[in-house]
């Protein structure tokens, strides 16, 4: 690989650190770029100054590995960001990623869980130890919010209003948005917090965190551990449905939404910027809402 390649990369790595990316989009964008430098190393490319055609070949190599469609096009955005920035800094003099379209995905339904399901998977005895406290916790708040499980790993105890049952949430893109909780997951806070002090007092020398969600050592629980504890529950509750803790943010909003509430007050607690993302993490409960309407509006009651 000539150097002039992985000098542009890094180059536009730090740039994209400047503007105060995310380590993880950081990291994603870099494992993305490695394959396209990859490609051009066997395809032997002189330099990125390359066509359309060549562009094409580079897309069509990734399906060829079998990547799936929604792989491809976040790897095609990673390299249209690049290709625009290097255009950019006049290090080439066009841009072949320009009407590149991105691979048809299909349309796989959310899997969510029904009401029953759901009150069965919280349905739980009152916690003995720090461990059962902080599972029963951890889910009763995903299912109660709605939160993104990175959101949820990363919130802090000043982000928690327990007289106003509400938590301010960081969002994707710095974004901060208010979402409110029920009495069920405030008594599970409550009694989680009280565990999570007694192991804190007990941890020698244990390091200061503002993290709620914290391990056995007293320091954040990571997002992979949050996953890992969250689809154990899952599992051990025999739930039909085995979804992904992910799944809970779908059986929320589907839920509210089956419930009548509006579709843009669920998009605000979601934390969502576009409305037609809400649409797809609750359109399972469309045809309900359909039946909802029909029986309400006073001109669907009458014959035409």
């Amino acid at each position: 690989m000539k150097k002039g390649f992985l000098k542009t990369v890094t180059l536009f790595g730090l740039e994209q650190k400047s503007r105060g990316l995310s380590p993880h989009t950081i990291r994603a964008q870099e494992l993305d770029l490695k394959k396209i430098l990859q490609y051009a190393h066997e395809c032997e490319w002189s330099s990125w100054n390359i066509s359309v055609r060549q562009m094409r070949g580079f897309v069509a190599s990734l399906a060829q590995r079998g990547m799936d469609p929604v792989s491809q096009s976040r790897i095609l955005s990673t390299i249209r960001t690049f290709f625009q920035w290097m255009l950019d800094q006049e290090h080439i003099s066009s841009n072949p990623t320009m009407g590149l379209k991105n691979p048809k995905e299909s349309k796989k339904l959310p899997k969510f869980l029904s009401e029953k399901d759901a009150h069965a998977l919280l349905n739980a005895p009152t916690p003995i130890n720090f461990q059962e406290a902080r599972t029963l916790c951890l889910i009763e708040t995903l299912y109660a919010t709605g939160l993104r499980v990175s959101e949820l790993a990363g919130l802090n105890l000043q982000d928690v209003d327990k007289r106003n049952q509400v938590l301010l949430i960081l969002g994707k893109g710095g974004k901060e948005r208010m979402v409110p909780f029920h009495n069920r997951a405030l008594k599970s806070l409550t009694t989680y917090l009280v565990f999570r002090t007694l192991l804190l007092n007990s941890i020698k020398k244990a390091p200061p965190t503002s993290a709620v969600f914290i391990n056995t050592k007293g320091t954040r629980l990571s997002t992979t551990t949050v996953r890992n504890l969250l689809s154990k529950l899952i599992i051990s509750k025999g739930v039909e449905n085995k979804i992904s803790p992910h799944g809970l943010r779908h059986s929320f909003a589907t839920h509210l939404l089956n419930k009548g509430m509006d579709l843009r007050i669920i998009q605000e607690l979601l934390g969502h910027s576009s409305l037609s993302t809400t649409q797809r993490y609750t359109h399972l409960g469309i045809e309900d809402l359909s039946k909802t309407y029909l029986k309400a509006h006073p001109r669907a009651r009458k014959k035409a």
